[in-house]
């Protein structure tokens, strides 16, 4: 059983760390796309600062994302906890009547 476990959270890390990747590299290259194609239609100087905006949108969602899943990861140890408190709750008052 605990390996079972073991290979669910392996799996889901590296889920979480392939959604953080995609988080952050989509905003960044978009904003360089736009930038370079502005600065090659227009002859303006806009890649570097989108391209400032885009790391800095993808450091936003990486964190989000990240908050996100350690509350997941909180409340559900929490609620495990709960279940198990219960149950010994319910098995002591069993045995005390």
């Amino acid at each position: 059983m605990r390996r079972i476990y073991e290979r669910g959270n392996a799996m889901k890390n590296i889920v979480l760390i392939s959604q953080l990747s995609i988080c952050v590299m989509v905003p960044t290259f978009l904003c360089l796309a736009i930038g370079l194609w502005l600065d090659g239609k227009f002859g303006t100087y806009f890649t570097i600062p989108l391209l400032i905006i885009g790391i800095a949108a993808g450091a936003r969602n990486a964190y989000v994302l990240a908050m996100n899943s350690i509350k997941q990861d909180e409340q559900a140890k929490k609620h495990k906890q709960d279940k198990e408190i219960a149950e010994k709750v319910e098995k002591y008052n069993e045995t005390h009547k």
